[in-house]
């Protein structure tokens, strides 16, 4: 038993070290996911995934943000983009007993949300769903899809401007298993976090749809730091809209 123990370490630590000492500091916290998944308390625990990639989009030369409309939680304010979808068959999933989100413990799974990096497996199976995340292979590797449906497919921006598009990635945060209230169970929450970078046309259109009145009915709002701060957006002294916890993100905090 104690020789199968380390083969399993040395399994999941021999790829951070051929990868270099900072990606191992990186790394450090799944070290403690590790044992207390693979063989401590949480091991025969149901543990529930949400991975996403986000879209950090400022108004230039401002420090504020354009956020859209969440369409599954009413009246919820939260960056562009959302949960990652997976490619391929169902043989991998299938082999770690997962269960695709359900009312009881998510958000339900519908024909916009099939395939929707939103799951749950048991603890045994954690560090080997995270290490299929890391490789990238069979899903998505950014949030462009989303961008697409959020703000181009609405008429939010200009298709002919923002046809193509630039980002790069500026960090990953990763939430384990904390215990959430609303879904009833423990979750691990990664969010991959990706900076828009506008070109001159892309700069200008932006700017412009600053200067209108925010009206939710539209779908989106241009929202300051300190909104993100408070989590709400308030008009003439009343809120109007909350803003997603996971949203601080955006400007360097974490929930």
């Amino acid at each position: 038993m104690r020789n199968k123990m380390l083969v399993t370490i040395l399994g999941f630590i021999k790829p951070l070290f051929t990868k270099g000492a900072s990606v191992v500091w990186e790394n450090r916290k799944y070290l403690k996911l590790f044992f207390i998944t693979k063989y401590g308390s949480y091991r025969n625990k149901e543990i529930r995934f949400s991975i996403s990639g986000l879209y950090k989009i400022q108004i230039p030369n401002t420090n504020n943000y354009l956020l859209v409309l969440n369409r599954r939680i009413q009246g919820q304010l939260q960056p562009v983009g959302g949960v990652y979808k997976r490619y391929g068959d169902d043989s991998l999933f299938n082999k770690w007993l997962y269960k695709p989100d359900n009312l009881k413990n998510g958000l339900d799974v519908d024909e916009k949300s099939n395939f929707d990096l939103r799951f749950i497996v048991n603890g045994k199976n954690v560090m080997d769903v995270i290490n299929w995340y890391e490789s990238g292979k069979e899903r998505e590797t950014d949030p462009k899809r989303e961008f697409i449906e959020e703000l181009i497919d609405t008429n939010i921006l200009d298709s002919k401007i923002f046809g193509n598009i630039h980002h790069k990635h500026i960090r990953r945060f990763s939430k384990n298993l904390s215990w959430s209230e609303f879904f009833n169970c423990h979750e691990i929450l990664i969010y991959d976090i990706f900076e828009f970078i506008p070109n001159e046309d892309q700069k200008k259109a932006l700017t412009e749809l600053s200067l209108q009145k925010n009206d939710l009915s539209k779908g989106y709002a241009i929202v300051t730091c300190d909104d993100i701060e408070q989590s709400r957006l308030l008009q003439n002294g009343h809120q109007i809209s909350r803003i997603g916890q996971h949203t601080k993100l955006l400007i360097n905090k974490i929930f």
